[in-house]
């Protein structure tokens, strides 16, 4: 079942419909900002097949500049996306649906030419690519949650470094 609390942390075992999950969702974000996205990706842990994840699909929106990233704002939140500007923090718009005791989606927008926006494909596509990673990724991830359950940014942050580790590889790799 698709949703999760804000703050709880659990892992789902990978859903094939997270993809259409996904495919609903772009429509909606193309309806809201039409040729403002220039890209709408799948990205996160539901986006790998086989990997188990928090059952909230993530998406990365690309947009040209950080005045169109601006202008997202209004936009998103005039379609009924709850949105909290992380531009100066993050460089990105964060969307999210759904109510903060079930978030569904969250939608990233962020320029397509950051480094924010190129990692996160970078991360998905290594993964995609690279099967001895999503079971390294896999027993990180179960072994966070075992230590931090009931913690969401502790469990998040618990894999920060193995995600950089895996963007760097993909950067040497490209």
């Amino acid at each position: 079942m698709l949703g999760l609390d804000r703050d709880i942390v659990r892992l789902d075992r990978y859903d094939p419909s997270w993809k259409d999950e996904f495919e609903k969702e772009k429509l909606n974000v193309k309806k809201c900002l039409g040729d403002i996205a220039l890209t709408i990706e799948h990205v996160g842990s539901t986006s790998i097949e086989g990997l188990s994840a928090k059952p909230i699909i993530d998406m990365a929106v690309g947009v040209k500049d950080t005045e169109t990233l601006r202008s997202t704002i209004k936009l998103l939140s005039d379609f009924g996306y709850d949105v909290l500007d992380s531009i100066e923090e993050k460089s990105e718009v964060l969307a999210r649906k759904g109510t903060p005791e079930n978030r569904t989606h969250y939608i990233h927008v962020m320029v397509v030419s950051g480094s924010r926006y190129i990692e996160q494909v970078l991360f998905r596509d290594y993964l995609r690519t690279h099967r001895e990673e999503v079971e390294r990724y896999e027993e990180l991830k179960k072994s966070s949650l075992e230590k931090f359950s009931d913690n969401r940014k502790a469990y998040t942050a618990s894999k920060n470094e193995y995600i950089r580790s895996v963007i760097e590889k993909a950067k040497q790799e490209k």
